[in-house]
């Protein structure tokens, strides 16, 4: 046992335990290794009574103490009253020390059984990150995966951008970085449903994260054509404590194939365009015996109007670019109010996949227009005046630049 000193983080923590605790409910959650969790740590209580366990992960990583409180001593930690008590102190060996290999790699991508994939071989694996990105087009989606060896890594992937954190690997810990400067955040729920907040900072385009995945599912590592940081987020530190073993015992056996997980409809196969495309039927006319026909000029060939059905969809860049429009075009008429903290680079990423999805629909039909002003009034740090009526019209004069 040694001394700990109790530092700002695990105060807080305690401080969250003390406002759960007083909650005037029956059934709290308590009596689990890691019924109270926090960024820092975990615990619960072990004697069904008034003794708790926590597990403190400092930032820096590579140890962890292990510390018995009373509910007393909680309270006091929470007030301020103690700042040092005895704990257990104890190195944290990497799980795949011994590199052998433990059965065959996991991905898991939610909290239902389906929402999972033990794959047998490289192509299973390709497919459920093709399938992946599909299905994040809309909203974040997190991702853990672990090797065959207990590698792991959390990926959050959103249209194009993802962001890799290696909680497990031969190399330590790693974040990735983009080579640019990047500003702004979103957030995805993890898969207990807690929100976790990503930086564009940590994110890199889908194509070559996708190549980072591929390589450390193989071998633990992340290839050299990623740019990372030794650190990871603080509140993913308490993953490192599962390992996959674990979490299989706590999940119905996964699939084995992509077909058989909740991904299998998110790829669709698509069919071959045709060699022409569909031209519209032109009635023939025979002219009769006597009738004096004249040839087509070029010229009046090329004043027929083409008319698209379907607009051409956007990229990424163009829909951050009409998200940008949009604001600066309600913010002009007065009917959309940022929060002073808020960054216009993190609410045109949040905006980006509603337009995305919604955005050509919603300048047609006034109820969809409605509906994605709600949607545009819940983006943390807006504040909307516009009736779904003013929303079509800024839709499209701020479509084009």
């Amino acid at each position: 046992m040694q001394v700990f000193e109790v530092p700002s983080d695990f105060r807080a923590f305690m401080q969250q335990v003390v406002a759960y605790l007083d909650v005037p409910i029956d059934d709290k959650h308590l009596d689990a290794s890691d019924a109270l969790r926090d960024e820092c740590g975990y615990g619960g209580r072990i004697d069904g009574a008034d003794t708790y366990e926590f597990v403190y992960l400092p930032p820096e990583g590579g140890t962890k103490w292990i510390i018995t409180l009373k509910e007393t001593a909680i309270r006091n930690i929470a007030d301020g009253f103690l700042d040092e008590i005895m704990a257990q102190r104890q190195d944290i060996a990497p799980a795949n020390a011994d590199r052998e290999p433990r059965g065959h790699p996991l991905l898991i991508w939610g909290e239902y059984g389906d929402d999972a994939l033990c794959p047998r071989d490289g192509e299973q694996v390709m497919l459920a990150l093709d399938s992946l990105h599909s299905s994040a087009l809309e909203h974040p989606v997190m991702l853990r995966m672990w090797t065959s060896c207990d590698d792991q890594l959390v990926a959050v992937v959103w249209g194009d951008f993802c962001a890799l954190y290696v909680i497990e690997s031969p190399q330590g810990y790693a974040t990735s970085r983009t080579e640019h400067s990047s500003s702004g955040v979103f957030e995805v729920n993890d898969h207990d449903g807690r929100p976790m907040t990503v930086p564009f900072a940590d994110c890199v385009p889908w194509e070559v994260a996708k190549r980072a995945l591929t390589n450390f599912v193989g071998n633990g590592e992340l290839g050299s054509e990623l740019k990372t940081d030794g650190v990871i987020p603080t509140m993913l530190l308490v993953l490192g404590e599962v390992d996959r073993k674990t979490v299989l015992a706590q999940r119905q056996e996964p699939p084995r194939v992509l077909e058989r997980s909740s991904l299998a409809g998110a790829l669709m196969p698509q069919q071959a365009p045709p060699a022409q495309p569909p031209q519209r039927a032109i009635p023939v006319h025979v002219p009769a015996d006597n009738e004096h026909t004249q040839p087509v000029s070029i010229e009046q060939v090329q004043d027929v109007q083409v008319v698209r059905d379907t607009p051409v969809p956007m990229r990424v860049e163009e829909q951050l670019a009409w998200a940008r429009r949009l604001i600066e075009h309600l913010q002009s008429r007065e009917l959309i109010e940022l929060n002073g903290s808020s960054n216009l680079d993190e609410i045109s990423y949040q905006l980006c996949g509603l337009l995305q999805a919604h955005g050509v629909e919603a300048e047609e039909s006034l109820d969809t227009a409605n509906w994605l002003a709600n949607e545009i009034g819940a983006v943390r740090g807006i504040k909307l005046f516009a009736t779904g009526g003013d929303l079509q019209i800024a839709l499209r004069r701020s479509r084009e630049p």
